[in-house]
Order: structure tokens, then sequence, then C-alpha cells
């Protein structure tokens, strides 16, 4: 069970991330982070304070409440805040009205040091936050901070972005060790299953015998979300080793290496380019997005066709299906971490992440078009 809620941790935490820095924009950051917040802890209400001498102006709040103008504060707020170093957890009462945005009388106040002048405020009614809480909320904060700084001084940008990915570098560093550590008591769970089906599995009644079976499969997924964590975790990281590469012998290397049903039939355009890239990552890329194609096409007769053309100087790549298809309004979201459209027990939702974040480090963009019970073609590039 603790495993499971370190899974579950990390996947929010990932969650989390995603959501920060997707735009230059003040408010929708804001939105974004601290509206999934709000809803993944089930708390009350957020919102940011600025001290300016003793002065509090509020930069947002959800709910947007009454007290959203500049004001004065008393000696007491003004040091209380002051002296917080990385936030504060407390029992609501009157003495904190005057931070408060909205009108509360019960619950449970964390104030969370953004920047030197700057509280992020989280309110609970179910006095549902905890010191293990905020503490693992801390690397997502500040990088949600150092964006928010991104939005106000756009004259600093390079600077703060490197800053920003520096904290994303720190957040994969930690998904990384936790996922790691987490895959040996998984093998150890695995190794007691197993000897308790050899040892056991005689003596089981039908019903017992399916239960561990189901704790086996369970174990298998929780593996292999880990895995995938692990393998996003690594990506961006500065390993790459580029080389020029035949990319007519990757294609036909995957080809021959992954599973295709016979009514599947896989084309290859002739004559791909040769690139300079990472043999893995670029072999990686290409498969996760062969492999979906073949995992999801219901056609009696399945066509894939990976190709590519030319539009001017760049050079756009392609794997079309003639498969489900993808409704318009999850075009984005398939590529968000742990996004699945379906049930499926051998997906992790992370091939389509993992494709986007190798495009991303090649400074190329991937899109899509999809008709549903007709098929759909992912496009992407590798340059700019």
């Amino acid at each position: 069970m603790e495993s499971g809620n370190q899974i579950l941790d990390i996947l929010r935490l990932y969650e989390y991330s995603m959501s920060i820095g997707k735009s230059l924009d003040y408010n929708s950051n804001c939105d974004n982070f601290l509206k999934l917040l709000l809803k993944r802890k089930n708390l009350n209400a957020c919102w940011i304070l600025r001290l300016d001498q003793n002065n509090l102006i509020t930069e947002y709040s959800i709910p947007f409440g009454d007290n959203n103008t500049k004001q004065e504060i008393s000696t007491w707020a003004y040091d209380y805040l002051n002296a917080i170093d990385k936030y504060s957890l407390e029992e609501y009462n009157n003495l904190f009205d005057e931070l408060s945005t909205i009108s509360i009388n019960n619950g449970i106040l964390a104030i969370i040091r953004l920047d030197k002048s700057s509280f992020l405020f989280l309110y609970s009614i179910e006095k549902n936050l905890s010191h293990k809480d905020l503490n693992q909320l801390l690397p997502v904060i500040s990088k949600f901070s150092i964006t928010l700084e991104a939005c106000k001084a756009n004259e600093n940008q390079n600077i703060l972005l490197q800053r920003l990915e520096e904290r994303n570098e720190e957040l994969n560093n930690y998904a990384h060790i936790v996922s790691h550590d987490l895959k040996s008591p998984l093998r150890n769970m695995d190794a007691l299953v197993t000897w308790l089906k050899e040892d056991h599995g005689k003596d089981f009644s039908e019903d017992a015998s399916n239960y561990v079976d189901l704790v086996g499969e369970n174990i298998s997924r929780m593996e292999s979300l880990i895995s995938g964590i692990l393998e996003y975790s690594t990506i961006g990281l500065k390993d790459f080793r580029n080389s020029f590469i035949d990319l007519n012998i990757i294609l036909k290397d995957i080809v021959s290496h992954i599973y295709i049903p016979k009514h599947i039939h896989i084309t290859l355009s002739k004559n791909f380019p040769t690139i300079k890239g990472d043999t893995y990552r670029l072999q990686q890329l290409f498969q996760n997005l062969m492999s979906n194609a073949v995992k999801y096409n219901d056609k009696e007769i399945g066509k894939i066709d990976v190709g590519f053309k030319k539009e001017g100087k760049t050079i756009v790549y392609y794997v079309k299906d003639n498969g489900k298809g993808i409704e318009e309004k999850y075009h984005t979201k398939i590529f968000n971490v742990f996004q699945k459209l379906e049930s499926n027990k051998n997906s992790t939702g992370i091939g389509l992440s993992i494709v986007e974040k190798i495009i991303n480090n090649y400074g190329g963009k991937i899109w899509l078009t999809s008709e549903l019970k007709k098929g759909t073609t992912f496009f992407f590039t590798l340059s700019k």
C-alpha cells in the first residue's frame, strides 16, 4: 500500500509540474496550476498576496473575494509574514482575517513563501493539509514561483527560463530516484506472489486463484508505470549521443522487432533521409507512434503508412493509420503525462508524452489529424 501511495504522489507531482509554464501569462499560469491543485488536494480556496512595505496587494484569488484591494496591515501580520521561511501551517483563527481574501472562520491555512515579497495561501475547511503534503509540494511550487517571475519580467526571460529548466531537472531527478527505489519492493512482491502460486496454488479456491492473478497483473502494471516514469524523467538530461543516422535502417529494425498482428500491414516510404540525432531516442520516437497505431487499430485489415514529405526546407514525418480515430477535443490532451483515452491494462499513458518530449528536445513540433472510425495521422518535425 505504501508503494502505491508513493506512485500516486509521483503521478500527482508530474501532473502538477506539467500544468506550469505553458505560457508567460500570469493568470493563465495561476489558473492551470492552482485550479488543478485545489481539485486534487480537495481544498476550498487559494490566493496570492504581495507585501508592499506594510500594504498587501492581492494578485490572484480563487474564489475572487471582497478583500482584493490594496490594504494596510497590522504590525502582527507584517511580522508574521516576514518571519516565514518556507511555509507556515496553522489552524485558522481571527488573527488571520486581514490576510484572507474571503470570509472564513474555521479550517486550516497554509502560507507558502513564493519570493521575498509574495505568498501563496492554501485554505482547507476539512483540515486536510499536512506538513508532508507541503514538503512534497515545495519543489513544484518553487517551479511555479519562478514561472510567475518570468511572467512579470519578460526582460529577464532567458535567465528565468534557465532557472525553470533547473527546477524541471530537479523534479525529473526526484522522480528518477524515487521510481528507482520503488522497483526493489515491487520485485520482492512479484517473487512472493510467484512462490505463493507455486507452493500453494493447488490449495487455492477458484476465487483465491483469480485474486492472486490480479495481484500479479497489478504488480506488472505498476512496474511498467515506474519504468515509464524513469524513461520520461531521463529525456532532456544532457546525455544525447548525436551521430548521423540512416532512418531507413532504424525503421526496418523497428518493424522486425515489434509485435504486428497478421491482419495489419505496415508500409515504409523509400529513401528516408539520413539525419543527425540520438539513435535510441529516434528509435523510441518512431516505435512509440507505430506501436500505438498497431495497438489501437480495430479494422479487419489494418493499414499503417510511415513516411515523410518536404515542405520547403522542412521535412515533415508522419505515421498514418486507418484505426479508431481520435476526437478533436483530445488532440492536445493525449500528449499529457498519464493521459489515456480508454482503459487498457497494457498502456501506461506515457508513450505519447515521451514522443512529444523527444521532439521538443530536437526543436521540432508534433500535431495530428484524425477522423473517427477512419483513422489518424501524426505529423512531426525534428528541427526548427
